[in-house]
């Protein structure tokens, strides 16, 4: 891609965003579609981190599992990542 193709897709993306924000924040039809997405994108949000938070747990588990295996082989395992 080169730089006016690049150059024009922002303007482009940047329009649409603006178009997009413009509807939502100055119409009263774009507010009560705010209404509806807000408790949904709060409900995302917390499942997010939720996910973040077992996502962490299962890296937790797993480095543990490594360094006990690395104790019972004598550090023959490696883990290779």
């Amino acid at each position: 891609m080169d730089e006016r193709s690049r150059v024009l897709m922002a303007t482009v993306l940047g329009a649409v965003a603006g178009g997009v924000y413009g509807w939502l924040y100055m119409t009263e039809q774009g507010k009560r579609v705010r209404d509806q997405i807000e408790p949904k994108l709060d409900d995302f949000m917390r499942e997010l981190t939720n996910v973040r938070g077992t996502v962490e747990k299962a890296r937790t588990a797993a480095n543990e599992g490594w360094r006990s295996l690395g104790e019972v082989t004598g550090g023959a395992a490696r883990r290779s990542a």
